[in-house]
């Protein structure tokens, strides 16, 4: 579903499947809304777009998103993520489009004045889109965790599987600039547990290079 509002607030809708437990308030569906520079209460001369993703990251995210990105034309942008997670090649691809585009990412969501954002969280495969903003930060009370990646039909060798993953891992966050120690953290945990990284940890990180 796809919604316009005289060419400041757009909203798109899709159906996706859920990686890990959400709260209650999760959207169950993955939102893609983009405020413009000249929405009410935004600040004067800050010409950044402010996008916000919501819910559950599925393959057809990032189609969804460079098509927002190209139907607005949007050269400048903040991407705020709030997402228990999904899918890891998606996480990762849209993470590229980020860096390719030199937008900027923040933990974060909406508030009911979608000209404030406030605390979000962003778990298992949401903190490798995290990872393709050029300058990552947090909303004050956001939540980042990694766990390890699981596939969602059963492997004939487990082993083999997490191998693939932690190569194609490791070469992601090296081509973001991210921490190698993110991978180790990652396959330490168990895919139905989460392991929340404290603010000092992503800054060491580099999952996060600026204190917002």
């Amino acid at each position: 579903m796809q919604t316009l509002l005289g060419r400041t607030l757009l909203a798109l809708t899709l159906l996706g499947p859920i990686a890990v437990p959400v709260a209650a308030d999760m959207p169950a569906t993955l939102q893609v809304v983009a405020v413009a520079p000249q929405y009410p209460g935004r600040l004067a001369g800050d010409e950044r777009w402010w996008i916000y993703l919501d819910g559950p990251i599925d393959p057809g995210a990032t189609a969804r998103v460079v098509n927002l990105v190209q139907n607005e034309r949007i050269s400048r942008a903040i991407v705020f993520l709030n997402s228990p997670g999904g899918s890891l090649v998606a996480a990762m691809q849209l993470g590229r489009v980020l860096r390719e585009r030199a937008f900027d990412t923040r933990v974060g969501t909406r508030t009911t004045d979608a000209a404030r954002a406030t605390a979000g969280t962003c778990y298992s495969a949401c903190p490798f889109v995290l990872a393709g903003g050029v300058e990552r930060s947090l909303e004050a009370g956001s939540a980042i965790g990694l766990h390890r990646a699981e596939n969602r039909v059963p492997v004939s060798d487990e082993d083999d599987f997490q191998h693939v993953v932690a190569t194609q891992v490791a070469e992601y966050l090296a081509a973001m600039g991210v921490h190698a120690e993110v991978a180790r953290i990652m396959g330490a945990i168990p895919h139905d547990q989460i392991r929340n990284l404290t603010v000092d940890e992503a800054l060491q990180l580099n999952l996060v290079n600026r204190a917002h």
